[in-house]
């Protein structure tokens, strides 16, 4: 099961019905928020791929800011050329510009970061048979079920097995640690579990990246690594206890919501009891709606 599947089931399940299982598409593409965020995930992972290659640096400081500004440029060029559907002029343009200005501020802010730890695996696979041989098993989430995904950046410690995972948000929102709980948002905790019992490393903390508005990074940290990980929220540092806590909760609800889908459970069951004014799949959906 996929870690974004068992959200959007989280959200409702008649609407997962719909969304992935129906899979109902437009007639006519459209550059919307999916088709921004696949570009900008796909200039991001060849800027730091070929960052130390190119500008032999691992992580970014002001020496290099400038030509780091002009490699994600060519990046972001080649992703845009990659993208299988044809674009008026226009779309192309706007498409471009809103990338390029938050692509470039991140840059720049990368360049400004104390952090110690070092950018080194991008859009890591896992639970799946184009996963790297040790990570095709996935994530247990118990009777029989795995967890697959792919996590968009792990930078780890120079000096220990230890590091953090990043997911990019190609808007402006990134969640919290209580909105993680509360809104079952289970990518970071999940991933954070990947990084310790599938790639073999001690996770320091998790974070969303939104890559527009502010670009505060939100998530869950442990507070006992705050000197290691400063700068962050200070309602995003949790005990130990609260931590793991947190993490372990997401294992449980991720395998009640994959079991639910093995077995067919589809129900109207928006998270909330009323379906949000954002689901655009209402004419389609078997509840009338008032």
């Amino acid at each position: 099961f996929n870690v974004t599947e068992l959200e959007r089931f989280a959200d409702c399940s008649s609407a997962w019905f719909v969304d992935r299982f129906l899979d109902p598409r437009t007639i006519d593409a459209e550059v919307d928020a999916k088709l921004r965020g696949s570009v900008a995930h796909s200039a991001l992972f060849k800027f730091f791929t070929r960052l130390p290659k190119e500008l032999g640096v691992e992580t970014l400081d002001a020496r290099v800011a400038d030509d780091a500004a002009r490699l994600m440029r060519a990046c972001l060029d080649e992703a845009i050329q990659g993208v299988r559907m044809e674009m008026t002029e226009m779309q192309a343009r706007e498409l471009d510009q809103t990338l390029w200005r938050d692509l470039e501020a991140v840059v720049y802010e990368e360049a400004e970061s104390t952090l110690q730890l070092v950018p080194r695996r991008f859009e890591l696979l896992f639970g799946s048979e184009r996963a790297a041989p040790e990570l095709q098993r996935g994530l247990d989430l118990g009777d029989g079920m795995t967890l697959s995904g792919k996590i968009d950046r792990i930078d780890v410690d120079p000096f220990g097995a230890r590091g953090i995972v990043q997911d990019y948000k190609s808007g402006k929102h990134a969640h919290s640690a209580r909105e993680i709980e509360s809104e079952l948002r289970l990518q970071i905790p999940l991933y954070m579990l990947v990084l310790r019992d599938i790639v073999g490393l001690e996770p320091l903390g998790g974070v969303y990246r939104p890559l527009a508005g502010e670009r505060k990074a939100r998530g869950l940290l442990r507070a006992s690594e705050a000197e290691t990980l400063p700068g962050y929220v200070k309602n995003d540092y949790l005990d130990e206890e609260a931590f793991w806590a947190a993490v372990e909760n997401a294992r449980a609800t991720a395998g009640r919501l994959a079991g639910r889908i093995r077995v067919g459970d589809v129900v109207h069951d928006p998270k909330g009891g009323e379906c949000p004014a954002w689901c655009d799949l209402w004419p389609m959906c078997r509840v009338e709606r008032a």
